[in-house]
């Protein structure tokens, strides 16, 4: 066995230990002569490296089992490597375990011996997949596009295409292929009609396109599709050709010229003035009707938004303009939404400006001129103010309804009469909502008046009615509705207040009159009665007088006319009380006395009447009541009215109390009941009047001329007492008459 030899001078081991290649250096013998870093690391970074002189077999089967030469079985792996044939160049690829692939070499020494180089390809390997990877997905991407695209080299020969290329061209099925020239593939397409229409010279300038610069050009196919073509000269010195299917967007563009020109054929028949201002604030577009609106500050393409504003100010054109207005037609001022206004121009003519943004910055102002309306608007201004004022002074609230029952127009007095303020009662307001509004303030009065409205719903809007309410206020309306020519209604609301007091006074005197006259023959009639009983006694037994003579008789007589001499005194003392009562001319006197005894005094007077009616008369008076302050005499008369009337109209068996206690107050109250015929309640107070019997006529049961609890009542009160009557029919009836101390009568 030879000694292994040194690497010779010419590959100095400095530079083969820094080279990132693995070198394996062996003599004739196959033995190791020299093996750098590199190699090792490639196969694992913790291997040892092996002398000088181990032999090949044993360098590949330690390369080997560190997986060096891929996965499989590393005796195999080492086996083949070691029966290689070194004399020949050996190449091949492998991958390690580790996922690093290297290009493995041997190459034979001029002397004997060989070299084995071990190169770590990875990263190539991986930019080659990239790279056909990215290609693949070019070429997928390429292949689906609906644009058609071909690449020719710098001698006009196709290079790559996709399939949207020959289907948009037109080319027979298989005649498009890599290599073909654009001449060839013109001719092809000139076969098949597709370029028809298309002249030589065309033709050839077709094929001159894009070579210099990029080039397009449109074409219309027989079927009525458009192409537009575009060619690209790319650095290599070909050719990139891109083909499309503008068809949609051919009739886009004609569509979008042909509203264009109808959109300026309506702006020209327009009555309104358009100006469009583009984002730069100049004028884009400007219609004649505008021009003639704005006689003499016309406008010109072009024009700054700025400069028209100060040649229009200078003018006058803005007249009174606000600053506000003048400013937002200024270019830093941003129109976030439409602004409109009126103005007034220097020749008189008014015009109505509305400027609106646009969504590309810019703005468009639509002028009309609206002199007429301007005019027309003030005439019904002052036609509306002269209804208005004569409206305002009309005597009665007015209200316009139209046909639905909408308000049309309402004057001041008809909203304060209603209940409403005049901001509630505005025109255009419903009926029904003028109502619930009403319903809601408690303008409609008392229950059984709501109910009565809510009653009426739908039929609130009938016309030719008329009705009476009374307001919270106590004022009386009347509320009048009429139909107009146009199905509408004016509803009208007069204050019949004062009429109504007025009619009802006249109504009051006419049935005080009535009573009176009534009264009058009451009066007549019971004094009739009550002044023919005693004359008659007095006259028949004055005449029996006469005629008697036996003096037993005569004195008996006499009694007689004495008795009937006395009523009619008594009754025409009730008359004279009851004239200085009227007139006013009622004396009394006034002193402190005990009302026990007075009481006591005045039943004792009454137990007679009593007797000879078979009537129980029950006194429940104490010894002593607080003392009270009045004229005895007359308070004596009060309680004897009181038990006289009690005993008159209780029947036979009945019953009558007089009875009294002391107060709180330091007063007492003397109370007389009876188990009489008693009276209705609403009858109570005609028995307090004068001259007034509850059964009238000739035929009543009960004697008397009324003025019994008449006076009773009016000597009372002139006295301070209070007198009131509790009654029943069939029930009976208890005065109470209330009796104040002493001290607060003399207060």
């Amino acid at each position: 066995m030879s000694k292994p030899q040194p690497p010779r001078d010419s590959l100095p081991s400095a530079v083969l230990d820094v080279l990132p290649a693995g070198i394996a250096i062996y003599d004739g013998e196959a033995r190791l002569v020299y093996a750098n870093p590199a190699l090792w690391a490639q196969a694992q970074q913790d291997l040892a490296p092996l002398p000088p002189g181990t032999p090949v077999a044993a360098v590949a089967e330690l390369l080997a089992r560190s997986g060096h030469y891929g996965p499989g079985d590393p005796a195999e792996h080492a086996a083949g490597a070691a029966a290689l044939d070194r004399r020949r160049p050996h190449r091949r690829l492998a991958r390690n375990e580790f996922g690093r692939w290297h290009d493995l070499s041997s190459m034979p020494l001029p002397g004997g011996g060989f070299v084995s180089l071990s190169v770590d390809v990875t990263d190539v390997r991986r930019s080659e997949a990239e790279a056909v990877e990215h290609a693949a997905l070019l070429d997928a991407i390429l292949q689906r596009l609906d644009t058609g695209v071909s690449v020719s080299d710098e001698r006009a020969r196709l290079t790559y295409f996709n399939g949207a290329y020959g289907k948009l061209l037109g080319a027979k099925p298989g005649v498009l292929h890599l290599g073909m020239t654009r001449y060839a593939l013109s001719e092809d397409l000139h076969d098949t009609n597709a370029l028809s229409g298309l002249t030589p010279e065309e033709l050839e300038e077709v094929h001159r396109l894009g070579l210099l610069e990029t080039a397009s050009f449109t074409r219309c196919r027989p079927d009525g599709s458009v192409l537009r073509v575009w060619a690209r000269p790319i650095a290599e010195g070909g050719l990139l050709t891109e083909v499309n299917d503008v068809t949609a967007l051919a009739h886009a563009e004609q569509a979008a010229q042909e509203r264009a020109t109808l959109l300026d054929g309506v702006l020209s028949a327009l009555p309104h003035g358009v100006c469009v201002y583009g984002p730069d604030r100049r004028v884009r577009l400007v219609n004649a009707s505008y021009q003639r609106i704005m006689a003499g500050a016309e406008l010109a393409v072009g024009d700054h938004q700025t400069d028209i504003t100060i040649r229009r100010l200078a003018a006058g054109e803005y007249g009174n303009m606000t600053e506000d207005a003048v400013r937002m037609m200024q270019p830093e001022f941003v129109l976030s939404e439409a602004y409109e206004q009126s103005r007034t121009r220097p020749n008189g003519t008014v015009v109505s400006v509305r400027i609106a943004p646009l969504q590309d910055g810019g703005q468009v102002v639509v002028i009309t001129d609206v002199t007429a309306r301007a005019e027309a608007e003030a005439e019904a201004v002052r036609h509306s103010a002269t209804l208005r004022a004569m409206l305002d002074n009309q005597p009665d609230g007015v209200a316009l309804f139209d046909s639905a029952g909408f308000l049309i127009a309402a004057n001041a007095l008809a909203a304060r009469m209603t209940g409403l303020t005049e901001k509630e009662m505005v025109p255009g307001r419903h009926l029904l909502d003028l109502r619930a509004r009403q319903l809601a303030v408690h303008e409609l009065g008392e229950e059984d008046e709501r109910v009565f409205v809510h009653s009426r719903g739908e039929r609130a809007l009938e016309t030719g009615k008329r009705y009476i309410r009374r307001r919270p206020d106590g004022t009386i309306l009347e509320v009048r509705t009429d139909l107009t020519p146009d199905r509408g209604f004016i509803r009208t609301y007069r204050d019949v207040t004062e009429e109504r007091r007025a009619r009802a006074e006249l109504e009051a005197a006419r049935d005080a009159a009535e009573a009176a006259s009534r009264a009058k023959s009451g009066f007549l009639a019971t004094m009739t009665h009550e002044l023919r009983t005693p004359l008659h006694a007095v006259i028949g037994f004055s005449e029996a007088i006469l005629e008697e003579k036996k003096p037993e008789r005569m004195q008996a007589h006499a009694e007689e006319v004495l008795a009937a001499g006395r009523q009619l005194l008594g009754l025409v003392d009730g008359l004279l009380e009851a004239t200085r009562i009227e007139s006013g001319t009622l004396s009394l006197r006034g002193s402190v006395f005990d009302p026990a005894s007075l009481l006591r005094a005045a039943a004792a007077s009454a137990r007679l009447a009593a007797k000879e009616g078979q009537i129980e008369l029950r006194i429940d008076v104490p010894d002593m009541l607080p003392p009270m302050r009045g004229d005895q005499a007359r308070m004596r008369q009060v309680v004897e009215a009181l038990l006289s009337n009690a005993v008159k109209f209780t029947p036979l068996g009945g019953q009558v109390a007089l009875s009294a206690v002391p107060t709180p107050e330091g007063g007492s109250i003397a109370t007389v009941s009876d188990t009489g015929i008693g009276m209705a309640t609403e009858d109570i107070p005609r028995a307090f009047e004068a001259f007034t019997q509850l059964e009238a006529g000739h035929t009543r049961r009960y004697p008397g001329s009324g003025l019994g609890l008449y006076l009773a009542r009016a000597l009372a009160g002139a006295m301070g007492l209070t007198l009131t009557l509790e009654s029943e029919p069939g029930r009976g009836t208890t005065a109470r008459l209330v009796l104040p101390p002493a001290e607060e009568i003399s207060a």
